[in-house]
């Protein structure tokens, strides 16, 4: 029987699966309570929200934002990691957390929209951050800009020193 409380986590969870760019599914079976918040604190440094949400209510959330594909993976315990700016942030802080990366069980993803099994995930976890990805791109297109800035700037020092050459040669 529906609750207020029960609808108020659903439309609650409803509106950041909707708005999440990477929600990742994870067994904490194993987890003692410092580990979990430990990394419940490492997730919170890196603007990532963990919640442990009845598979039920998961399940009606996922649907009514419109999510489909997961109901296989929502039996056991199980926590959500959401990420809303860079969806690689969850499965990297969970790949630094040594002692916690063995209790926990990556069952599986929603990676921008897409459904990914734990296989998936875990070649995430190797992906360079947005952030990386962007300042390599700014570094390759810098790079050539600076060879032609340096071949154009040596052209007229180049002909100064000719031309200082010549006039020595005249004396």
């Amino acid at each position: 029987m529906p609750t207020p409380q029960k609808e108020q986590i659903v439309q609650e969870m409803t509106d950041k699966f909707g708005k999440a760019t990477g929600v990742y599914l994870v067994d904490f079976t194993g987890l003692d309570v410092n580990s979990a918040t430990e990394l419940r604190r490492k997730f919170r440094e890196a603007n990532v929200e963990y919640r442990v949400v009845k598979n039920t209510l998961a399940k009606r959330s996922l649907h009514n934002a419109g999510i489909d594909g997961l109901d296989e993976f929502l039996k056991g315990v199980n926590a959500y990691a959401i990420s809303y700016d860079d969806p690689t942030i969850p499965v990297k802080v969970l790949d630094k957390q040594k002692e916690v990366k063995d209790k926990l069980k990556l069952k599986a993803a929603i990676f921008e929209g897409k459904i990914l099994g734990s296989d998936e995930v875990q070649r995430i976890a190797k992906l360079p951050s947005r952030d990386e990805l962007l300042s390599q791109l700014v570094g390759m297109l810098k790079s050539p800009m600076t060879k032609l800035a340096g071949t154009l700037n040596a052209l007229p020092t180049k002909l100064a020193q000719v031309l200082k050459a010549l006039e020595e040669n005249k004396k």
